[in-house]
């Protein structure tokens, strides 16, 4: 009867030890920021810590030169899904920012503010649009440059399924009352 009760004994202290050593992992993992990419796609999460700040998805389009040409970024504001791009200066702003999905009409939308790091353009995502995006097989960011003339930016839909799926999960996660308990 002894050595049943010191087996129990000993399982219970190896069980508690595994779930302080577990707890203590979670508690390093969910203090970082995580990005993860998916080929021309990534999704950047905030710490944990973070409860008011939400994942974002983003798609960075570079010229020949390796410079960011535009930011293609998805995220959670507000319980609003909102698209914003981020163009460099030099963009004239009165007419604006188009995002062309396929052979849908542009949606354009003006420009909200300009900063170092460039002019940011933000459309409000309806259930039509997130369907058209995810759908759409190739699209292009419109912008004038000073000149007046119209550039057509291509955007890269490799990558954009998984990182959408990856995006939405991990948006649920932060969500849920288990993980706000947890973390």
């Amino acid at each position: 009867m002894n050595i049943i009760i010191e087996r129990l004994v000993l399982v219970a202290g190896a069980l508690v030890i595994g779930l302080v050593i577990g707890w203590a992992v979670r508690g390093l993992v969910t203090a970082m920021e995580t990005v993860t990419g998916y080929q021309d796609w990534r999704v950047a999460c905030p710490p944990a810590a973070s409860k008011t700040q939400s994942c974002e998805m983003q798609e960075d389009v570079l010229d020949k030169s390796g410079a960011t040409v535009v930011r293609v970024a998805i995220t959670n504001e507000k319980n609003k899904t909102e698209l914003g791009l981020t163009l460099p200066l030099g963009v004239a702003l009165p007419p604006g920012a188009g995002l062309v999905l396929g052979s849908d009409p542009p949606h354009v939308m003006p420009f909200r503010t300009c900063n170092n790091v460039g002019c940011i353009a933000v459309l409000d995502l309806d259930d039509k649009t997130v369907t058209a995006f995810g759908a759409a097989k190739d699209g292009k960011v419109l912008a004038a440059g000073l000149d007046g003339k119209v550039v057509a930016i291509p955007l890269s839909f490799k990558g954009y399924a998984e990182a959408a799926r990856a995006y939405h999960g991990a948006e649920a996660r932060r969500a849920s009352w288990l993980w706000r308990l947890a973390s």
